[in-house]
């Protein structure tokens, strides 16, 4: 009883403190470490497996990092308990997962939640992409740019007003009619857009049922994780690209229905799982054929004209600033850069997708890769779709260590160099 008062009291401190500061004492970290071992302990259940795992919390300021356990190379020290040491600076940022120095990490960043289902929530997210693999799931990237456009964002707004009421419903057979009504609209979207379907279900379970997995994991109840849910709809209508984020919406809502008729659905998916049959068959939405006619009075019945309208005008403000960034980065001077061995980190809220052929702009954007560390922090950088290259604006200045431009910077390795093109724009290129 005495130890359990003194974690109590300890989890009150660090919960005044972590809003507070991205700097925590060691006994706040490992508070924490022992929080996610308890809550992935409890849920052995939900993949048969234990998927704790090596942590790693960083202070993007310093980038000092603090492990739950040693890495393979040496470059964390045990201290207080807690393994430390600074994260090199060609290793990107972000909440994800990630191999270095011999281990396959889970790594969270500052500052962390006050609310300890939230931290929890972030970092089983995380460990569950490290025993993805384990679990048995290997997917490739797929692009969802069809959810930039006009009809995509139309239907996918539709789908997601549906799954709010079926959250808001009192009973579970009008849950289940929103269900099947927010399928609908999905069927549709996926009719009207070529490979959209595997393409939505790529991200779906890439990113969806690790959203489920951390949600489930978190110790919120069943009412607790509903108002959860209905929050986070209402908050994702603001967001400015649904292109890599509707997947964290998406699969938790469908996730929090099956859970309560069968916990061990998840254990049913595989890699070649296709969500929306499963989502399908379990609420009885069988219809192959959508009429146009048909969905279009469906949708009145989730503010359809409000959404159409909106929707409208966002498609002209939005082709006038696709044609501001093919100027910038493909027909004004610029900076290209060959991927060879890259890792990245980005704001995934802010991609704006081109035409297919020529890839997606990133507002901020961190890549790191042989020839050094390129930072974005706005003006954004273009993706090719490929995915191995990378444009950036004319360069301000050029140096053997640095490179500038509008609202980003290289941090060059020696042996690379910046040279203009007999075109007029900007290579970068290993020296000879």
């Amino acid at each position: 009883m005495q130890k359990l008062i003194g974690i109590w009291l300890m989890s009150l401190f660090v919960e005044a403190i972590s809003a507070h500061s991205s700097q925590l004492p060691a006994d706040s970290i490992s508070l924490y470490f022992l929080q996610v071992e308890e809550a992935t302990s409890r849920h052995i259940g939900l993949w048969d497996k234990n998927i704790y795992g090596p942590l790693l919390i960083i202070d993007p300021d310093s980038r000092e990092v603090y492990a739950n356990v040693p890495d393979r190379e040496g470059h964390l020290t045990l201290n207080e308990g807690i393994y430390r040491g600074i994260l090199p600076k060609e290793v990107t940022i972000a909440n994800t997962d990630f191999e270095w120095s011999g281990i396959h990490w889970a790594m969270v960043k500052m500052p962390l939640s006050r609310v300890r289902a939230d931290r929890i929530d972030l970092f089983t997210h995380e460990l569950f992409h490290v025993a993805q693999a384990s679990l048995g799931f290997h997917f490739q990237r797929e692009d969802n740019i069809h959810l930039d456009r006009r009809e995509g964002r139309i239907y996918l707004r539709l789908e997601l007003a549906a799954l709010r009421e079926a959250l808001r419903a009192q009973r579970f057979t009008s849950a289940e009619e929103h269900l099947r009504n927010a399928l609908i609209f999905r069927k549709y979207r996926h009719q009207l857009y070529r490979g959209a379907e595997s393409a939505e279900n790529w991200l779906e379970m890439m990113e969806g049922v690790a959203t489920y997995t951390g949600q489930l994991m978190s110790g919120r109840d069943k009412w607790q994780w509903r108002e959860y849910l209905l929050t986070r709809l209402s908050d994702f209508e603001q967001t400015p690209s649904f292109v890599r984020t509707f997947a964290y919406e998406t699969v938790p809502v469908y996730g929090f229905f099956l859970y309560q008729a069968d916990n061990h659905w998840n254990k049913k998916l595989e890699t070649e799982s296709d969500l929306t049959e499963v989502f399908s068959d379990a609420f009885g939405m069988n219809m192959r054929i959508l009429l146009q006619a048909y969905v279009q009075q469906l949708a009145e019945e989730y503010n359809g004209r409000m959404i159409t309208e909106e929707e409208q005008r966002r498609e002209l403000s939005n082709s006038a600033r696709l044609d501001i960034y093919r100027e910038k980065f493909l027909d004004d001077p610029h900076l290209e850069i060959r991927l060879e061995e890259m890792n990245m980190s980005f704001d995934l809220n802010n991609l704006i997708p081109l035409d297919e052929d020529e890839g997606t702009v990133y507002h901020n954007i961190q890549i790191s890769d042989h020839w050094g560390v390129l930072t974005v922090r706005e003006g954004g950088a273009l993706l090719r779709t490929d995915w191995r290259w990378v444009i950036v604006s004319e360069p301000h200045t050029i140096t053997d260590e640095r490179v500038t431009g509008d609202g980003w910077i290289i941090e060059m390795n020696e042996g690379y160099f910046v040279e203009k093109t007999p075109d007029g724009n900007y290579l970068l290129s290993k020296k000879k």
